[in-house]
């Protein structure tokens, strides 16, 4: 299990190293004004056109403030910038009362969020956010206590900005879609979904790391089906459904990033899992990378279950090419 970093020195070293990660797809740095409930303060932006998102680093109290946005500044405004997402994490020791810490398992470092997220507006807050992300949620050892978090990124990954790109930009939609009643304060109460709790108590660390690509491969994918006219949608447990012209949901995908002989069963238990119960059997799809051996592609095929596959180009999963009739 992945445990809260308290240590002060090994939190000062992954800070730097988030910010040295970061930094490398930095494109251009300059002060802007930022602003929150109550203040306003100018900071040193980091801006990265690839991304699609700034980033500010500075310290409050005790603790270090790691500041994203989404879209480019305002350069040389007078305005504030709304911030999008704040991970802060403690000099030292466990605060369960902001945002982000580090966990590790000794040998790999990861970013985390807590769920609290702040916006300006009622409603929004970690209860929301909770309610509303659909990427898997993490038991973790915090302190004296285990805690359900978010995994934002890998520290050792050299995808991990792009990770957190995601993190940030899935958040900033969050918060949009709900300003616009589009999002849930509590659970909604839908026929077809099973709203047990589905964070991951039992894992091994392949698996985190290989999770914290997960949400990369789901948006790539999402946007090819979006492009082809389909109304894609997803909620957590299902990383991916297509709805239908009835409203019935009507294809099921789900995305492993790795191809393993367990990540091949337990896709196709939560396919027949997600599909149960339902009016019209759905078609289902499993994604899995190129790596996937023969033999599981062939007892796919038999089971009736289609298969999408992919390789990583440039820190881009890139699929191959399918024809797909939802």
């Amino acid at each position: 299990m992945l445990q809260i970093v308290e240590d002060r020195e090994v939190i000062d070293k992954a800070e730097e190293e988030l910010r040295n990660s970061l930094d490398s797809f930095e494109e251009r740095k300059d002060p802007i004004l930022l602003g929150g409930l109550g203040w306003h303060k100018t900071r040193e932006a980091h801006w990265s056109k690839e991304l699609g998102m700034w980033w500010a680093y500075y310290t409050v109290g005790d603790r270090f403030e790691n500041a994203f946005g989404v879209q480019e500044p305002r350069w040389d405004s007078h305005y504030g910038h709304s911030i999008s997402c704040v991970i802060d994490v403690p000099f030292e020791g466990i605060n369960r009362r902001i945002s982000g810490a580090f966990a590790t398992d000794d040998e790999e470092m990861f970013l985390l969020h807590r769920g609290k997220i702040g916006g300006g507006r009622k409603g929004i807050g970690k209860s929301m956010f909770f309610c509303n992300y659909t990427s898997d949620l993490y038991s973790v050892q915090d302190g004296n206590v285990c805690s359900i978090v978010a995994l934002v990124g890998d520290l050792d990954s050299k995808r991990f900005p792009i990770q957190v790109a995601n993190f940030v930009h899935t958040l900033q939609q969050i918060k949009d879609d709900y300003s616009s009643g589009a999002r849930y304060s509590t659970p909604p109460s839908v026929e077809t979904f099973k709203e047990e709790f589905t964070g991951k108590k039992a894992y091994t660390i392949g698996q985190v790391k290989a999770e914290c690509d997960h949400g990369l491969v789901v948006k790539e994918l999402a946007e090819i089906l979006k492009s082809k006219g389909f109304r894609i949608a997803n909620r957590r447990p299902i990383d991916l459904y297509n709805i239908g012209t009835n409203g019935d949901i009507n294809s099921i995908f789900e995305v492993k990033t790795d191809s393993e002989t367990t990540d091949f069963h337990t896709a196709i238990g939560q396919l027949m899992d997600y599909s149960s119960g339902m009016r019209k059997r759905p078609k289902l799809f499993a994604v899995f990378p190129e790596t996937l051996d023969a033999r599981f592609k062939e007892v796919l095929e038999e089971i009736g279950i289609q298969l999408i596959l992919y390789k990583w180009e440039n820190d881009t999963p890139l699929f191959s090419h399918f024809d797909i009739q939802l």
